[in-house]
């Protein structure tokens, strides 16, 4: 057959050839993967599909005729040997930094830490579900008797990973300018902000400087607690006050630690997107209430928070109920569960004749 140009009338149809003939490059398996990382996960699925089929031969086209090298997110392995278990990165430790020094500095609150164990607990006992083998007969391939499918696959059967599964957000989106200040956003009400509020309150309370605490705490009267601090603060009473004004604090902030840490963890072990995007979800959803409790703060006790701290409290609350049902429900959990059911689990999608201008058309 004739060779035809792509930019010529006719389009390309069954039997046409495809130019140029072939890639002038191999194509290499870790080009399908976010940042080039070829997990685990997708190389023991090739691994037991290559043995399913009786071929022990198969091989992945690498650059090299040598052996191929394969970048893990520490270190760069050879095929053949042993691979290295997947660790966090250093950038994803400063959470748990965070995190356990607001637990060292009594600033996080029994049902915050209750919250965030028993939510760990429950997405470990999802991810142990999703990963458990799946007894079906009709969708399941055996190797040795054992089950290939499991209950909730994390990449598609064949092994590529779409763009839509590496990204469920769209790469539009998450390289807008809008999306990115909304981020920052976020860290610097979430994080940024109380952390340097804890830091004045903690200097404060150690070095008794009036000055620092009357900035954030004051009296029922609404006036700036300066030099009586001197005398009551080493109070029970003010110390206790102080105790819950941190602990109001640093709850939130807490639990912020304890998503992006989780949310680290489930992208290293590759867990399935719908387990992902609940993660963002269910710890937003923990927030509101301890939000409220800074937001709101009664006014009835002998010290009040002061109106910088209040009205920093009020900008967090609508921020992560604006990040909730503005963005996480209608747009997060929409296009992630998508990417799974479309591009992950199903085995043949089928477009409706006549496309989006037939939706609403009776048959």
């Amino acid at each position: 057959m004739p060779f035809q140009s792509s930019t010529s009338l006719h389009a390309y149809g069954k039997g046409s050839e495809i130019w140029p003939e072939c890639n002038e490059e191999p194509v290499v398996l870790a080009t399908s993967f976010p940042g080039g990382v070829v997990p685990r996960a997708a190389l023991n699925m090739l691994e037991l599909s290559a043995t399913a089929a009786g071929d022990d031969t198969t091989t992945v086209a690498t650059p090299s005729s040598t052996a191929a090298t394969i970048n893990t997110a520490d270190e760069t392995v050879t095929e053949g040997e042993a691979i290295p278990t997947i660790t966090t990165s250093t950038a994803n430790k400063g959470p748990a930094v965070v995190a356990v020094a607001l637990v060292a500095l009594n600033c996080v609150g029994v049902r915050d830490a209750m919250s965030a164990g028993m939510l760990t607990m429950y997405l470990i006992a999802l991810a142990s579900w999703c990963a458990a083998p799946k007894s079906s007969s009709s969708n399941s391939s055996a190797v040795g008797g054992a089950s290939l499918v499991v209950n909730m696959p994390s990449l598609p059967s064949k092994g590529h990973v779409p763009n839509i599964v590496a990204n469920p957000l769209g790469a539009s989106l998450t390289n807008s300018s809008l999306y990115r200040t909304w981020l920052r956003l976020g860290a610097l009400l979430g994080l940024l902000l109380p952390m340097l509020s804890l830091t004045l309150l903690s200097l404060g309370s150690k070095y008794r400087e009036g000055d620092v605490l009357g900035f954030f705490v004051g009296n029922s009267a609404g006036e700036l607690v300066l030099g009586e601090v001197l005398e009551t603060a080493t109070s029970l009473s003010y110390m206790m006050h102080l105790g819950i004004v941190k602990r109001v604090l640093g709850g939130p902030m807490f639990l912020l630690c304890c998503q992006a840490l989780t949310e680290a963890v489930a992208r290293t072990a590759m867990l399935p997107l719908p387990i992902r995007i609940l993660i963002p979800v269910a710890y937003n959803t923990l927030r509101i209430p301890s939000l409220h409790a800074w937001a709101f703060f009664p006014t009835s006790t002998a010290f009040v928070l002061s109106k910088p701290l209040r009205i920093l409290g009020v900008a967090n609350l609508l921020y992560w109920y604006a990040n909730l049902f503005l963005f996480l429900i209608p747009v997060g959990v929409m296009r992630y569960l998508r990417a799974h059911f479309f591009a992950v689990e199903a085995t043949e999608v089928t477009v409706r004749k006549g496309g989006d201008d037939s939706v609403g058309l009776l048959p």
